[in-house]
């Protein structure tokens, strides 16, 4: 089921700062969330009216933003300057791994995104959560490789980018 664009920023920026406010015990039960959520995010779906289609996707953009969150923050990691496409290329996510998840659908995707977002979390990175709910709704796949390339490419140097 789609939903409009500015509905999709207003439920991920909400989401991302419940998160942040939450307690460190309800971010633990959001990170470890399966298919079944967690109060932080049942609270969310009824605040947000988010439909039973709708779940699942807002289910997983939840746990994605919890395992982003520390356990001690209190402001969200939203930051609408900088893209998750820019934050993997910093981070040294290959291209090949890029491929892989663009390339898959479904819940193969869902879990290499899971796994690409693991991958970042130790650094504690700070992105824009409405391009990763885009993402996560299966909108935001262009915008994820375009955002990659174009980080990368502008970090290399010119002795580089010839080989």
């Amino acid at each position: 089921m789609s939903e409009r664009p500015d509905e999709t920023a207003r439920r991920a920026l909400s989401i991302a700062a419940a998160l942040a406010a939450a307690g460190p015990g309800e971010k633990a039960d959001a990170r470890r969330m399966g298919d079944d959520g967690a109060p932080v995010f049942w609270r969310q779906a009824s605040r947000l009216g988010i439909s039973r289609p709708q779940e699942q996707d807002w289910l997983r953009f939840t746990r994605l933003i919890a395992l982003l969150t520390p356990a001690s923050a209190t402001a969200s990691i939203h930051d609408q300057a900088r893209s998750l496409g820019a934050v993997l290329a910093d981070a040294g996510f290959s291209e090949i791994r890029l491929a892989r998840l663009l390339a898959t659908r479904g819940d193969p995707r869902a879990e290499a995104l899971e796994r690409a977002i693991r991958t970042i979390a130790p650094k504690r990175p700070h992105f824009s959560v409405v391009g990763l709910a885009r993402i996560v709704l299966g909108r935001g796949g262009n915008d994820l490789a375009r955002d990659y390339y174009n980080r990368l490419d502008h970090t290399r140097t010119p002795e580089t980018a010839d080989e």
